[in-house]
């Protein structure tokens, strides 16, 4: 169920239906070296949002591209928010969805720039009581078996960004977006190693300096038949976590716990 697509008169519903779960989907927009779409992260979020949500009811909140993309600001297209937004626009989002009657959220993530943003705003949400949790997936971090499978049928044997793997996700999700022709040397997509001299540290230029042109691995054996394959393990996937959340009784009450414990007021 898409929320754009309903009605409001069927809006709850559709709440009741989907056992109050909404699935958000979170992506970003930036470049995806010179073959694939600035919109790659956000396209492919959605399309394993939407494709899960026919699998295992639950609501499809419209696409939310304002991610943590920073690195990429040197790329037209790009938008990246401040930091100031980031945390406030995410949360003012989440609590439109609750109010709306959701008490489960999943975070749908398609974009690796954002989990350390999200790890930091799920647990910035137990700065004050909500009556409702939120849950974040990172759908592209394959299980054992599909990820012993995709090591045996990929071609190459390091990506990052824009690589085997995602080129071939867009290749099947979205294959008009896509012009392999335009995938770049293979010397493109190492790593400079302009900041080796660190070990074991990490800058804000650290990704700039590694990969200035937002292009990691090698794109030239990607196909729609791995994408499919990987589109598959990455719906199933998340299909299982909606599963596991509609039957999670465990979270909400450490939840409602923990801020009962958080109280220091002495209020009943």
């Amino acid at each position: 169920m898409q929320w754009l697509e309903l009605t409001s008169e069927d809006f709850e519903q559709a709440v009741r239906r989907a056992d109050g779960l909404c699935l958000l989907p979170f992506g970003a927009v930036e470049r995806h070296g010179p073959h694939l779409p600035i919109g790659a992260d956000q396209i492919t979020a959605d399309a394993v949002a939407r494709a899960a949500a026919e699998e295992e009811p639950a609501v499809v909140f419209p696409s939310y591209c304002l991610g943590k993309i920073f690195t990429a600001r040197h790329y037209a297209g790009t938008l990246a928010l401040t930091r100031r937004l980031l945390l406030p626009l995410l949360e003012a989002t989440v609590e439109e969805i609750a109010r709306n009657g959701f008490d489960r959220i999943l975070i749908v993530n398609g974009h690796g720039g954002n989990r350390s943003l999200l790890h930091f705003f799920l647990r910035s949400l137990l700065e004050e009581p909500r009556d409702y949790v939120v849950y974040a997936s990172d759908y592209y971090e394959m299980e054992e078996g599909p990820r012993r499978m995709w090591h045996e049928m990929r071609a190459s044997d390091y990506g990052g960004h824009a690589d085997e793997m995602e080129t071939s996700m867009m290749l099947h999700v979205r294959p008009d977006l896509v012009d392999m022709d335009l995938v770049p040397e293979v010397e493109d997509g190492l790593s400079r190693g302009r900041t080796a001299d660190l070990p074991g540290l990490s800058t804000s230029i650290s990704w700039y300096a590694d990969h200035p042109t937002h292009y990691a691995g090698d794109a030239r054996e990607a196909t729609p038949e791995k994408g499919a394959f990987m589109f598959r393990a990455c719906v199933e996937k998340v299909v299982r976590q909606m599963r596991a959340i509609k039957a999670d009784e465990m979270s909400p009450a450490l939840q409602q716990e923990f801020y009962r414990r958080s109280d220091h007021s002495g209020a009943p």
